[in-house]
């Protein structure tokens, strides 16, 4: 799969936008991305100026476990969760290997074409503060 999509904070956006690759295996139960964190991310915190960076353009590589919850004719449901790589530590989490977690759902455009809505959060689980954690919305398109 190969998409774009957009970071944000609860109830805001931070001006990044995110490019994807996707591998998928064994029938979407296994997927392996690449996702190139394009632009600088800005969040609104009290204690530092409207203009601070909160993340810098960065790599963030994932490896995850997809289940199929639903199948509705051209419709499919996944939820995921597994492991990521960041490339950098900054604002949003301290340290570079997160948890990863996905809500997607898939249309089936044709036989062997779909797209992907995907909204996914990557986070350190508290491990160490502050963990604001990376969320992202992406919109894929996938052949197999």
């Amino acid at each position: 799969m190969i998409g774009v999509g957009a970071t944000y904070w609860p109830w805001r956006w931070t001006d990044g936008i995110v490019a994807p690759i996707m591998l998928e295996v064994d029938q979407s139960r296994w997927e392996l991305g690449a996702f190139r964190f394009a632009t600088a991310q800005y969040l609104k915190f009290n204690r530092y100026p409207p203009s601070t960076i909160s993340a810098h353009p960065y790599w963030g590589f994932s490896a995850m476990r997809r289940w199929q919850v639903l199948h509705r004719s051209r419709w499919k449901l996944y939820l995921g969760f597994g492991a990521v790589y960041r490339s950098e530590t900054d604002l949003l989490e301290p340290i570079r290997w997160n948890f990863a977690y996905l809500v997607s759902l898939r249309y089936a455009l044709r036989r062997n074409t779909f797209l992907e809505f995907s909204v996914r959060h990557w986070s350190d689980a508290w491990l160490k503060n502050p963990n604001r954690g990376q969320n992202f919305l992406l919109l894929s398109v996938g052949f197999h």
